[in-house]
């Protein structure tokens, strides 16, 4: 198959997951089941969205960014979060190609997506995806031949699972002896878990590093906000780091070596 045109049917795939990782972000985060109801419906009035409005990306632009029935806003998070995962599923292609790694870097990476929507919504991390996802990816790491940064093999996935989850744990559990107040959740300690089983040990600090650089002007603009507003001291303001870790694992998947070249130098790595 043609690059460019794998590249657009990765594309079209990418939007199709990212509009059911909308969907299954919004009813996780609200406590609803992901299957339950069948069809999609509009959060504000409860409308069932018909085929064409329930289109990928071109839905939302058909309906000028509101819904047909009700004329409520459509959060503009649906279609950044298709778009990105068109993006990621576009990415994926070229490092990839038609192969069932690029699939399973695909379906991670539409995990990544639902993970960081739950996140921001509920400051929460659900068991129910992180767990399941870990043990996917330690399956994935051990059944595929290596390419690129999938297919590490079993034993490289098991350190990896170890260092990211068992890591970030120690560190949550120090601050809170330390400090007497949580500082990271332990959902961020079993997403390493899960991100550790997938690319190996040497993701893990590149992760952490990726997701706090990322993290900090955002957190930078939300401590400034919540001061002006008399929320707190505005820098103790609670901030999600989920969909920093998973911005930072879904690079490492696709970039991670080259970063790591760059860095170090071919003769080093």
């Amino acid at each position: 198959m043609e690059l460019p045109l794998f590249s657009i049917l990765a594309a079209l795939l990418g939007l199709i997951l990212g509009s059911f990782a909308t969907c299954a972000g919004y009813r996780l985060a609200s406590g609803g089941s992901v299957t339950s109801p069948a069809r999609s419906f509009c959060p504000a009035c409860g409308h069932t969205l018909t085929f064409r409005e329930n289109i990928p990306l071109l839905g939302f632009l058909l309906q000028a960014g509101r819904c047909r029935f009700c004329q409520a806003k459509i959060p503009l998070r649906y279609p950044l979060a298709e778009c990105a995962n068109a993006g990621f599923a576009i990415a994926a292609a070229s490092v990839f190609g038609p192969s069932w790694h690029f699939l399973v870097a695909v379906g991670f990476g539409t995990l990544f997506v639902v993970l960081s929507l739950i996140d921001l919504e509920t400051c929460l991390l659900p068991d129910v995806l992180t767990l399941p996802g870990a043990v996917l990816a330690f399956l994935a790491s051990a059944l595929l031949p290596r390419l690129h940064t999938l297919g590490i093999g079993w034993r490289a996935a098991l350190v990896g699972a170890l260092v990211g989850g068992g890591g970030l744990w120690l560190i949550a559990w120090l601050y809170r002896r330390i400090r007497g107040e949580d500082g990271l959740g332990l959902g961020d300690a079993k997403l390493m878990l899960l991100a550790g089983a997938l690319l190996g040990p040497v993701a893990v600090p590149l992760t952490l590093f990726a997701g706090a650089v990322l993290a900090l002007p955002v957190g930078l603009v939300v401590a400034r906000r919540a001061a002006r507003q008399g929320e707190g001291d505005g820098l103790r303001t609670a901030l999600p780091f989920g969909p920093f870790l998973c911005a930072g694992a879904a690079t490492y998947l696709l970039a991670g070596p080259q970063f790591l070249r760059w860095w170090l130098g071919p003769a080093l790595f």
